[in-house]
Order: structure tokens, then sequence, then C-alpha cells
């Protein structure tokens, strides 16, 4: 009887534990540059551990432009927000603010504020032959001197997408989706230099065509 209860007794002792460990919530309110609620915004938090950084994007503003983000372990936290059509993306927000929830302080209410954004590439990806959407489509991003590099975080199953850019970088822009070649963004003007260099707040609009490339 008595290594049942020793057993009852651990059990419980390891549900305790593993409560305390991820009882931590975060809740707030996303702000624009010009301190108006943002209620589109997707919420992230980072954690380091050593050399490495996590990152989770999952939770949304709702129209007030507040957030809730429960279960959390607890710890430090960088947190932030992006909405890549808008132009704010991991890349200019992150690692955003600290957050440390503790023992003593397990919940937090916090103002995130969103920081300059970049400038927002827009485009429709259509099969050049049959000029159906493309879905599936990645859209990956890097700047010839080295300084900047990035993707869209999500694919555009629509055949259309929003990627938030790095102002003044002169970018080469390549667009894919499986069983198509690759397409690179070439200025008409300048078709000897294929590269788009924009300014903070610019937003550009192509018109994709992929080509099959015959492999499946």
């Amino acid at each position: 009887m008595r290594g049942n209860w020793l057993a009852i007794a651990f059990v419980a002792s390891v549900a305790s534990f593993a409560t305390a460990q991820t009882a931590g919530r975060i809740t707030g309110t996303v702000l624009n540059e010009d301190g108006q609620v943002v209620n589109d915004a997707t919420v992230c938090t980072s954690v380091a551990s050593g050399n490495s950084t996590s990152i989770k994007c999952n939770i949304f503003t709702d129209n007030g432009g507040q957030f809730q983000i429960d279960k959390l372990r607890l710890g430090s936290y960088g947190l932030f927000a992006i909405n890549e059509a808008e132009g704010y993306s991991i890349q200019n927000q992150n690692p955003g603010q600290k957050v440390a929830l503790t023992t003593e302080n397990p919940s937090q209410n916090v103002t995130v504020r969103l920081r300059p954004g970049g400038a927002v590439l827009i485009g429709t990806v259509r099969n050049k032959i049959s000029g159906e959407p493309v879905k599936a489509v990645s859209v990956q991003y890097l700047d010839v001197d080295g300084k900047a590099s990035g993707s869209s975080p999500f694919s555009a199953n629509d055949g259309e997408f929003h990627v938030a850019l790095p102002p003044q970088c002169d970018l080469v822009i390549v667009v894919s989706a499986k069983g198509y070649k690759g397409w690179v963004y070439t200025d008409p003007s300048n078709p000897s230099r294929p590269v788009l260099r924009l300014a903070a707040g610019d937003r550009k609009t192509v018109d994709v065509e992929l080509e099959p490339s015959g492999e499946r």
C-alpha cells in the first residue's frame, strides 16, 4: 500500500512540476508606428537557447488589437508582431521587447509597438501556358551586397503573395514552385541588372508567369 501511495505522490509531483513550467501567460495590445491599434497582426515569441533562437508566430490580434498567449513555460521571451502585407516582417521586427515570466509574475500584460517596416512586393503567379494560378509558391530575396536575405514565411496557395522586403537594398528576387522553372525579377528598363530596389513604404506589384519544367 505504501508503494502505491509513493507512486501516486510521485505522479502528482510530476504533474505539479509540469503545470508550473507551463503556467505563464502574455497578454497585450499591438500598436502601429502612429500609436493606433492593429487588428490584423501576427504576434510572435522568440526563445534563445545557446547560439540558436526559435520563433513561433501563431497568435493573431483581435478587432481591438489585443492578443493572449497561454501555456507558456516560465522564462524570458522576445515579443514582437508582424504583418507581411504592410511591410512588417520578422526581419525588421525581431527580436522585439523582452518579457520575463517568473514564479512571482507568471502573467505579463504588454504593449507591442511596431518598428519601422520595409517595402512590400505584391504579386500574382500563374502558369505561363494555361494561365491558371500556381499554388505553393516560394518567394526568396537576396541582397547582392550580402546585407540581407530572406523568404516568404508562407506559401501563396491562391497564386498571390505579399512579401516584406528590406528597403534601400539591391535585391535579387526569385519566385519558384514545384514542377516549374524559377522566375527572376528583371527591370525592363535595365535587363542587364536583374535587381529590385525599393524605399521604405514602397509597394511594387509584379505579374509572374512560371513555365512548367516538365518534372513532377
